[in-house]
C-alpha cells in the first residue's frame, strides 16, 4: 500500500485534552480563532489514528509538535517518525495521509464551490485555464496544493511555479529549484471525490 488516508469529522472531534500531549495542549491553546483551533486539532486527530491504530491507543504517545523548518515533526514513543505524512482540511473535514513507502507525500482537501472569476485568474496561469468549471477548478487547485506540500515549501511558493497543463507538472522559479534540490523524484497524482462534494488530492514519490 502506498499510503494510508483518514478522514475525520470535525463536528464530532472528542475533547482536546484526550487528543493531544501537554507540549501540544500548550501550543493548541496559544490558538485564538475557534475555527483555526479546531481544524488544527482535527488535522492532528486524524494524523494520530493513522500513527496509533491499535484500538485505545493513548493519544498521547504521539506528538505533532511545530518546527523552525515549517513542517512540523512528528514523534511516536519519542522517537522521531520517518515515514511521510501530510494533513489537510477543508469546509468541516480533515484528513491525514501515511506512508512508508514514499519519500514524499502532500494532500489537499477542497470543497467544489463557485469562485469568482478573479480567483481563477490570480491563481492559475493562462496556461492552465483550460476551463472555467467549479470542479475543473476545484481539481485544479487540489493537484498544485498537494504537489506543494509535497514539495515540503508550505505556502512561500508563487502558484505559476507549480504548473498543471493536462497531467503533466511543470516547475519555474523557486519551486524548480526545490524539486531540484530533493532529486527530481517521480510525482504521481491520484485525484478523487471524497467526500461527496469534495477533490481531493494525494501527491507521491518514492
Amino acid at each position: 500500500m502506498k499510503y494510508q488516508i483518514k478522514f475525520v469529522d470535525l463536528t464530532n472531534l472528542p475533547p482536546a485534552e484526550r487528543i493531544l500531549s501537554a507540549r501540544e495542549l500548550a501550543f493548541y491553546q496559544t490558538l485564538k480563532l475557534p475555527k483555526r483551533r479546531t481544524e488544527w486539532l482535527g488535522g492532528r486527530f486524524a494524523l494520530k489514528q493513522l500513527l496509533l491504530p491499535q484500538p485505545g491507543a493513548d493519544a498521547g504517545r504521539a506528538e505533532i509538535l511545530p518546527h523552525e523548518g515549517g513542517k512540523p515533526q512528528v514523534y511516536v514513543d519519542n522517537a522521531l517518525y520517518t515515514g511521510a505524512f501530510s494533513i489537510t482540511h477543508s469546509h468541516g473535514w480533515a484528513a491525514a495521509a501515511i506512508s512508508q513507502e514514499c519519500r514524499f507525500l502532500g494532500i489537499d482537501l477542497e470543497k467544489v464551490e463557485h469562485r469568482i472569476n478573479a480567483w481563477a485568474e490570480d491563481f492559475f496561469h493562462p496556461q492552465e485555464r483550460q476551463s472555467m468549471d467549479d470542479s475543473f477548478l476545484t481539481a485544479l487547485w487540489t493537484k498544485k496544493e498537494a504537489v506543494v506540500k509535497l514539495l515540503g515549501t508550505g505556502l512561500s511558493l508563487n502558484s505559476f511555479d507549480v504548473r498543471f497543463v493536462g497531467d503533466k507538472i511543470s516547475f519555474y522559479g523557486e519551486a524548480l529549484q526545490v524539486y531540484r534540490s530533493l532529486g527530481e523524484p517521480e510525482i504521481k497524482l491520484e485525484l478523487s471525490s471524497r467526500p461527496q462534494g469534495f477533490m481531493l488530492c494525494v501527491a507521491w514519490a518514492r
